[in-house]
């Protein structure tokens, strides 16, 4: 039997070669703004608040990139284990795919699906690490001040 190809659509290709663009941009970006070496040896508070800003940019942008992408291989996993096949009938991939069935597609599905999931974590944990570096540049800046804990049942 013959090996049954889908032939790759242009705009599906320009749409990928978008979002890798936009996910470069914005590493190059990251990059670009980190503070210097000089200011961590100088004052290492202060670059470490300036990375602070840098991860909560870098979060806030990232975040929505991380849901749509997993948006996307979720569905397209699903796609792909209701219909048993690779890519599934009426996907256009960006480049010429050869067809899968079988034990193949179901283990395509399922690394779609463990795709899905690691994205769906990897933007709030983000914002949770930004959270905590935050936080410990605060604590640092006041280093007598002492974190008084919250009043219980309304007392003070």
């Amino acid at each position: 039997m013959e090996p049954e190809f889908v032939e790759g659509d242009r705009a599906t290709r320009f749409k990928l070669l978008a979002f890798v663009g936009v996910a470069t941009v914005l590493i190059l970006v990251d990059l670009l703004t980190s503070p210097d070496a000089a200011l961590h040896a100088t004052d290492p508070l202060q670059a470490l608040k300036k990375s602070a800003d840098r991860l909560l940019i870098f979060a806030l942008t990232a975040f929505p990139l991380c849901v749509g992408a997993s948006i996307y291989v979720l569905r397209l996993g699903i796609k792909v284990k209701s219909s048993g096949q690779y890519p599934p009938p009426g996907l256009r991939p960006a480049v010429r795919t050869r067809v899968r069935r079988g034990r193949r597609a179901k283990w395509n599905a399922l690394l779609m699906f463990g795709l899905a999931g690691i994205l769906m974590v990897a933007g709030p944990a983000l914002i949770c690490t930004w959270y905590s570096i935050s936080r410990l540049a605060t604590e640092l800046s006041h280093p007598n001040k002492k974190m008084q804990p919250a009043p219980r049942n309304g007392r003070s």
